[in-house]
């Protein structure tokens, strides 16, 4: 009696255990940030899109795929051709999400492997697109548009198809050995041109700046000769008018009597051969002798 008591508690306690990890099964949490799809029978039952939290599912029948809808990262290295046919090697970088409304459809088409069937794809074929519209150097120079140009080609071909691209960057860039020696030696005569055409631009600076100051010490020059003559013809015109008014001064005080002293006191003693009132050039003796006795009693 005993005994079949102890198997009827087994079993029941086997039942007990069964239908507890029956109806734990039963349950499956949808995490935070995903969305689910459920799944019956391994078909997907249209619309059946699950928010984030716990849901009830039948055991063995049915199934509860999550997909992440946060933001996910890819990396990828592909090649492509730029306008003037050089090679391009690049590896990018694509942050991507899923968008939860589009979740089921994307499952649908593709099941979990949406990124290798949806996004590596689209990403080669943009850059291939892109590349082909720039050449090597332009690739280089305008790196930052290219990156952009890609990003918005990228969103744009899978938005219709539930994802959304929130960031891209070109990681690297890379070409053939050739090319970037070709790159190097024009960049080398670039520098070479600009160090001819600034020392150039410096000679001519500097000879324009001699220029100037050879024009300057030639003014210099022309005015300190120009006041120098200046100066000389002014102290000509001094001295020509202190002498014009040194003889005006003496014309204005010069008299008859002035005249015959003058003529007395230059007389060497001797008389003249001529005499005459009216001679030119002859001492008149007793006008001389008047004056200077008319002179003795003034004083």
């Amino acid at each position: 009696m005993m005994i079949k008591l102890a198997k009827r508690g087994i079993i029941a306690a086997v039942i007990l255990i069964a239908l507890l990890v029956l109806l734990l099964s039963s349950y499956t949490r949808v995490p935070v940030g995903s969305t689910g799809i459920m799944v019956t029978m391994g078909r997907v039952q249209d619309g059946s899109t699950l928010s984030e939290g716990v849901h009830f599912h039948i055991p063995f029948f049915q199934e509860i795929v999550s997909l992440d809808n946060r933001v996910k990262k890819l990396e990828l290295n592909t090649e492509a051709f730029s306008k003037d046919i050089q090679t391009v090697s690049a590896k990018l970088a694509v942050n991507y999400r899923l968008r939860p409304e589009m979740s089921f459809s994307v499952y649908k088409s593709h099941g979990t492997q949406f990124e290798q069937n949806i996004i590596v794809p689209a990403t080669h074929e943009v850059l291939k697109s892109v590349c082909a519209q720039y050449t090597a150097e332009e690739l280089i120079s305008k790196r930052a548009d290219s990156s952009d140009k890609m990003r918005d080609e990228l969103d744009a071909k899978l938005t219709d198809m539930g994802i959304t691209v929130t960031d891209f960057n070109i990681i690297d860039f890379d070409f053939s050995t050739d090319f970037i020696n070709a790159v190097e030696a024009k960049q080398v005569a670039e520098q070479v041109r600009k160090k001819a055409a600034t020392e150039n631009e410096t000679a001519i600076a500097q000879a324009e700046r001699e220029k100037q100051v050879a024009i300057k010490q030639a003014e210099a020059a022309a005015e300190k000769v120009r006041i120098e003559a200046e100066a000389k013809a002014n102290a000509v015109k001094m001295a020509a008018e202190a002498e014009a008014f040194r003889l005006q001064s003496i014309n204005e005080n010069l008299t008859d009597l002035t005249i015959r002293n003058t003529l007395a006191e230059r007389w060497d003693g001797k008389l003249p051969t001529v005499s005459g009132t009216n001679a030119a050039g002859i001492l008149n003796i007793g006008e001389l002798l008047d004056g200077q006795d008319g002179a003795d009693n003034e004083q």
